[in-house]
């Protein structure tokens, strides 16, 4: 019993002395012999790595001389907490024994020495100590500073604990171009692809993707273009949080150059040629040199014409001060057996021109230049992969501003005979190839392009005459009635009248009422069975014809005229003559067409009785009761199934009087179009877009040539009209 009293006392006794003299939250410290002298006399002879298996602990390794060691060195380590160690040396023949101070922060480490050979008193420099502690306790982005203080050397190392990133495997499937990303962290982490231009630049591809392990671990990348320098980045949600970024393709050989060259831009400038790709240029061994394009997809190499080239980041700088920039002098860029072919150079580039006339037996080379230069011609055999020169070269020297001649002669088939020309003095890199048959072909290609271009007009011009007719009877059918009311009893008048309605009738299928239908046995022909003024008189004509216009919503066309001009005024002086008359009468009369209202201006009975003295047997008459008919719409405000209409040439607007500005009016030919869509009113809507633009441009070149065709015809019926100038 009192054993067991003295083992539970002791067992206290040591918990107790730990708990006060080992150091809190930090894990053991050992002491002993260095394996090898890994001390430096110019550095610190301090190292803090990260712990691998606990992330919130930093080890701490420092070694010291012995004979430093024997003068009582101090180690000092702060983190979260502040913490001194004291290394002390003993020996085999004294026993191990913790000593601790007044203060709990300083610590003594035993170094053991277990040699017998040493003593106290050793003067063996060469041995260094190694003192280790396993874990010091660290936080995130706080330092752990590390203190040595010894006879030789005082010095310190800092160490910040980094962010911890997130562990993930990807797997790479160049087919389809994409990377798939799984992650092992249990907390949101974002991802996104970019192309490693430097060590601290990636240059940002793909906008950030959340994975979320609640949902799934695995994102799938797509990828533009699969270089060297993609990489993918993984790092946790939170602010400033550290990337982990890896290079899946950085190490292995390039699966398709096809990628480099849709990654990668050309510019040029006067001088140099810029190839610029998003990585860094040393990842692409690529050169360039200089071919002639014949064809969209023939470009003949040139000899001796590889490009200088510097580097500039993630630039190719390739020098061109010396190329003939001409358009079909083209570039040729080369990587690992792959081209790509670009033409830079612009049609104002080039500062000579040469080109070629074939004879029997010899061809003729010309070459102009802007500057006074010369130049080498010799003759070549074409083939897929170059052109293979023959025969002697020929030299020629061209004044500025000048032309001269070069002949070269043929021995062998013109079929695939060809020129090549540069610049030989000052030199020039590049040289232009011209082959006769080339030149021949292309002037045969522009003359079949010409002729079928004739044929394709000519046929357009025959399809739009055969269409015009069914094109106005499709779009430009005028369904509604159309009174025509003459105004003057000139020939010319009358016959641009006649040549109007002939135009109404045949073209538009209109129904068009006119009043000389009675005196033109070809009007009336071409009006049918229609009733004629001989039959009923100029009055009940007009007002028969007027009602039945208006009831259809129809149009009465009033064809003004000089002559129209002086017969309104004098009817108008007439009519304010007989008002008080013609008021008497106006309820008797209140239901014929065209009549006003009771207090309006007389009837159309009443004006016509005034004109009755009129020369004109019907066209005055005709002409009267219409003014005295539209007087009377004036008046009730329906004047909307009225318009005027004057030929150029035989009337002008000014002749219209002022009391009609608000009654449409139409010039001819110039408004036909506008006078048409008049006549035709609303369209049905056609439900598709094309529908409607097919409509409307069909429609806009059938009043077109409406209109010219109504044109040719005044033209021969009034042969001044062309003469006439002046306002309209």
């Amino acid at each position: 019993m009192q054993l067991q009293r003295r083992f539970v006392g002791s067992l206290v006794f040591t918990v107790i002395v730990s708990g006060l003299l080992l150091p809190h939250g930090n894990g053991n410290f050992t002491c002993q012999r260095a394996h090898e002298n890994v001390y430096e006399a110019d550095g610190c002879p301090i190292k803090i790595v990260r712990h691998p298996s606990n992330s919130k602990c930093v080890s701490v390794q420092v070694w010291i001389q012995h004979g430093d060691l024997s003068r009582a060195p101090t180690i000092e380590i702060a983190s979260s907490r502040k913490e001194i160690i004291r290394p002390v040396i003993t020996y085999k023949r004294k026993k191990k024994k913790w000593h601790a101070k007044k203060n709990r922060s300083e610590i003594q480490v035993w170094c053991p020495d277990n040699s017998d050979l040493r003593g106290p008193y050793s003067n063996d420099t060469l041995t260094s100590w190694e003192l280790l502690c396993d874990c010091v306790e660290a936080k995130l982005r706080l330092p752990v500073t590390v203190s040595y203080h010894a006879a030789s050397i005082r010095c310190s190392v800092n160490y910040t604990l980094p962010d911890p990133v997130p562990s993930f495997f990807l797997s790479v499937h160049h087919a389809s171009k994409s990377i798939n990303i799984t992650v092992e962290s249990e907390n949101k982490v974002n991802t996104r692809w970019c192309y490693k231009q430097s060590a601290h630049n990636c240059v940002q591809g793909s906008n950030l993707i959340i994975i979320d392990p609640a949902q799934s671990r695995s994102a799938l990348l797509k990828i533009p273009y699969m270089l060297p320098c993609l990489c993918i980045q993984v790092f946790y949600t939170h602010a400033d949080a550290p990337r982990k970024t890896v290079c899946p393709l950085q190490h292995i050989p390039l699966p398709d150059a096809e990628n480099v060259w849709l990654s990668s831009e050309i510019t040029p400038y006067e001088s140099t040629l810029t190839w610029r790709s998003v990585c860094p240029a040393q990842a692409f061994p690529v050169f360039a040199s200089l071919c002639w394009k014949h064809h969209e997809h023939i470009c003949t190499p040139l000899p001796n014409s590889t490009l200088d080239v510097q580097e500039d980041g993630t630039n190719l700088i390739f020098n061109i001060s010396a190329v003939d920039k001409h358009p079909q002098m083209c570039v040729k860029f080369s990587l690992q057996g792959s081209h790509n072919i670009s033409c830079p150079f612009q049609a104002d580039m080039p500062s000579w021109h040469v080109s070629l006339e074939a004879g029997l037996r010899t061809l003729s080379v010309f070459v102009k230049s802007s500057a006074a230069a010369t130049f080498s011609a010799q003759m070549c055999v074409l083939s897929q992969r170059e052109c293979t020169s023959r025969g002697p070269v020929c030299a020629v020297a061209v004044e500025a501003a000048s032309e001269s001649k070069v002949s070269m002669p043929l021995h062998w088939a013109a079929g695939s005979a060809c020129v090549q020309v540069w610049q030989s003095f000052p030199a020039q890199t590049g040289r232009r190839i011209l082959c006769p048959h080339e030149t021949r072909d292309r002037w045969g290609a522009l003359a079949a392009a010409a002729l079928i271009l004739l044929t394709v007009l000519a046929f357009l011009a025959i399809f739009l005459h055969s269409l015009k007719k069914k094109a106005a009877i499709a779009w430009l059918f005028i369904q509604k009635p159309v009174l025509l009311v003459c105004s003057s009893e000139r020939s010319s008048h009358v016959s641009a009248v006649c040549a109007l309605a002939s135009l109404l009738r045949g073209d538009l299928s209109a129904t068009v009422h006119v009043a000389l239908c009675a005196a033109s046995s070809q009007m009336r022909a071409e009006a049918g069975a229609e009733t004629s003024v001989a039959d009923l008189g100029p009055l009940p004509w007009l007002y028969g014809q007027w009602e039945a216009v208006q009831e259809a919503q129809g149009k009465v066309l009033i064809i003004w005229s000089p002559e129209a001009k002086r017969t309104y005024g004098k009817w108008r002086q007439r009519t304010r003559g007989g008002k008080d008359e013609a008021g008497d009468n106006s309820q008797h009369d209140a239901g014929r067409p065209g009549m006003l209202e009771e207090g309006g201006a007389g009837t159309c009975e009443d004006k016509e009785r005034l004109m009755e003295d009129q020369r004109s047997v019907v066209i005055e008459p005709v002409f009267a009761a219409a003014l005295a008919c539209l007087e009377g719409a004036l008046h009730r405000r329906k004047e909307g199934g009225v318009a005027l209409v004057y030929f150029r040439g035989l009337c002008r607007s000014r002749d219209i009087p002022e009391a009609f500005r608000d009654i449409p009016r139409y010039c001819m030919p110039r408004d036909l179009g506008g006078l048409i869509g008049e006549l035709e009113g609303p369209r049905a809507t056609n439900k598709t877009f094309w529908g409607r633009c097919w409509g409307r441009l069909l429609s806009k070149g059938t009043s077109v040539w409406l209109a010219m065709q109504l044109a040719r015809r005044l033209q021969t019926l009034l042969p001044n009209v062309r003469r006439t100038k002046g306002p309209r």
